[in-house]
């Protein structure tokens, strides 16, 4: 597998995973759960995916 497989491979794996934050933190909003140590670290590793992507985005890696 070459650097730019790896890349894409990354890129797709932080994209999901930043979906599926979104899902999760959905599901305990709904749930009344906004005050738990779990929903703040999903937070925190939602806005990590964020400037993450938002990076990404600046490069134009990937479309805005």
């Amino acid at each position: 597998m070459d650097r730019l497989e790896r890349f894409e491979k990354a890129l797709q794996d932080i994209l999901k995973k930043y979906d599926n934050l979104g899902k999760q933190l959905e599901d305990l909003r709904n749930e009344g759960k906004m005050k738990t140590t779990k929903f703040r670290e999903l937070l925190g590793k939602k806005l990590v995916y964020n400037m993450i992507i938002t990076i990404f985005k600046r490069y134009d890696l990937i479309e805005k």
